[in-house]
C-alpha cells in the first residue's frame, strides 16, 4: 500500500507540474513516432494523471510518523517489561 503512494509521488514529481515536453530522438530525424514525448501522456499511461502529489506525500509522512511512534512505544515497553 505504501508502494502505492511512493510510486504515484515520484511519478508526479518526475513528469508532473508542467514538465515541459521530453526530448525524442525520432523526432528529429523524421523516422518514427515518439510516442510518451508529452509527460501528461506518461501520467495517463501509468494511471496517476488524477494523483495529487501533496495527498501522497502527507500519506507517506503519516506512515513514517504512525510507524516511528509503534516502534517507539514498543521498544520503550519492551525495556520496562525486562
Amino acid at each position: 500500500m505504501r508502494c502505492r503512494y511512493a510510486f504515484e509521488g515520484m511519478l508526479q514529481a518526475i513528469y508532473g507540474f508542467d514538465r515541459e515536453p521530453l526530448h525524442c530522438a525520432h523526432a528529429a530525424d523524421n523516422s518514427g513516432l515518439c510516442l510518451f514525448s508529452e509527460p501528461e501522456d506518461v501520467l495517463r499511461e501509468l494511471d496517476v494523471d488524477k494523483a495529487h502529489f501533496c495527498v501522497d506525500f502527507a500519506i507517506l509522512c503519516s506512515f513514517f510518523v504512525v510507524l516511528r511512534a509503534g516502534t517507539y512505544l514498543v521498544l520503550r515497553w519492551r525495556v520496562k517489561v525486562h
